[in-house]
């Protein structure tokens, strides 16, 4: 079996080991209140001509035959806590952001790319943006995707003033000698912890960042890309209701292959709504209201149903069940609100945190993993529990591993390419700092 032809990646991930990467600091990261979500590294003396840069910037389809038929797994709208996890390892070492189909994984230092081939123990610098635009933080890497046939896509830019800086897409050369601007925002940049869907030769962006409402300025736009990242074209502007808002902004989008049908979530507030089309953008449906109080920040496409994971009250998965790929919503109400919820028992309050950048792989005899992790928000200054979840349905969700300390502010998740390869996990932080990871065993579920 092809090791990952049937998997889209919006995390990306190959082995059962799990990383964290935690972060320290007090930033203002809020994904959904316009406050960075990927935290900034501190930048080498000779990186950039010395610019400074903030502590904390970043901050289906027919079943075939064959294919195997689990029983559903029962819950009572709670994580499941027996997974037998095993950690094997935990590091401070840079921030890490991707995994390729040769288990390659690629991350950043400031406008440094980096690349690892032995889990992120040690990494190389394979190119540099520093000094292609003036100043330092238009040159910062915010996110890394690499497609199915081995092109790079980095995300740079648009931290400058007041976060006011637009973002760009850079293609680097098969030489890794230069690198090509293949889409620049209109307002906004990209994210590393949402906001992209790679499947084969379909790449899916969406903009990000604080919603300038006195000029009526707003992340909003949608791109994609069919021939694997060599062009983009804008396919939506998602539709802006009240500046009653945090934000305007789009949370996630996810290319759905059951449906052949693109998703994107958008924030905040009176803002947050759920779009989809199913002809590659040249249409749109949404939600019949807005304002959906859970404003989901990841959407995860499962055979039998669709996961939102969201940053609101409760904390957790919402659900749309379909019998066929085609179905959809028509009101926040024909998805489960609460699915499974997150709930902080020893301090009694709640979690305040949102769902980050998932990891998803799909195998050609059906099998299907999922894993979100869910980190706090530092808007909230007594904030400091960070959750990942696992799901083999999108039905029940098992809470893989939890953190309670400020120091590490789960993100990212990369995890096995395929159940033929390497079983790792690997879990990271926001970027900020020095990084940390957790390297540690996939669940007992999953082998």
């Amino acid at each position: 079996m092809d090791r990952r032809r049937f998997i889209a990646l919006t995390g990306a991930a190959t082995c059962p080991c799990v990383a964290l990467a935690g972060c320290t600091g007090e930033a203002d990261i809020d994904g959904t209140t316009g406050s960075d979500d990927d935290g900034q590294d501190t930048p080498e003396e000779s990186d950039d001509g010395g610019d400074e840069v903030p502590e904390d910037d970043d901050a289906g389809d027919d079943e075939e035959e064959g294919s195997v038929e689990d029983e559903p797994i029962e819950h009572d709208g709670r994580p499941i806590t027996d997974h037998d996890l095993e950690i094997h390892d935990e590091r401070r070492n840079g921030h890490v952001f991707w995994v390729d189909l040769d288990g390659n994984m690629y991350g950043r230092s400031g406008p440094r790319l980096l690349r690892s081939d032995d889990w992120w123990e040690s990494h190389e610098v394979i190119y540099s943006f520093a000094n292609q635009r003036e100043g330092y933080n238009s040159n910062i890497i915010q996110s890394v995707m690499v497609t199915d046939a081995g092109r790079i896509l980095c995300g740079v830019g648009g931290r400058g003033d007041e976060f006011k800086e637009t973002g760009r897409i850079e293609l680097l050369d098969e030489d890794l000698e230069g690198s090509t601007t293949v889409y620049e925002f209109d307002y906004g940049r990209t994210t590393g912890s949402f906001g992209h869907s790679v499947y084969e030769e379909i790449v899916v962006i969406g903009s990000y960042g604080r919603s300038d409402f006195e000029n009526d300025r707003h992340p909003d736009e949608v791109i994609l890309s069919t021939d694997g990242g060599e062009s983009f074209e804008q396919v939506l502007r998602a539709e802006f209701q009240t500046a009653n808002a945090a934000n305007h902004h789009i949370h996630d989008v996810e290319y759905d292959p059951f449906a052949e049908r693109i998703w994107v979530t958008v924030g905040d507030g009176g803002n947050a709504q759920i779009y989809w089309s199913d002809d590659l953008g040249d249409s749109w449906d949404h939600l019949d209201e807005y304002g959906i109080r859970e404003q989901p920040t990841q959407v995860a496409a499962f055979r039998d149903n669709v996961a939102f994971g969201t940053d609101g009250n409760p904390d957790g998965i919402m659900r749309f069940p379909r019998d066929d790929p085609s179905d959809a919503p028509r009101s926040i109400e024909d998805i489960g609100r609460g699915h499974v919820e997150i709930h902080d028992e020893e301090h009694n309050h709640e979690m305040r945190m949102y769902a980050r950048r998932r990891w998803h792989i799909r195998e050609e005899d059906g099998r299907e993993l999922c894993l979100i992790p869910f980190g706090y928000s530092p808007m909230h200054p007594d904030a400091r529990e960070s959750v990942v979840l696992a799901s083999v349905d999108g039905d029940a969700w098992f809470e893989l591993y939890r953190v309670d300390d400020r120091e590490k502010l789960l993100t990212n998740v990369m995890g096995p390419l395929s159940r033929d390869g390497d079983l790792r996990t690997l879990i990271s932080d926001s970027a900020r700092n020095d990084g940390f990871q957790i390297d540690a065993t996939v669940p007992e579920f999953w082998k």
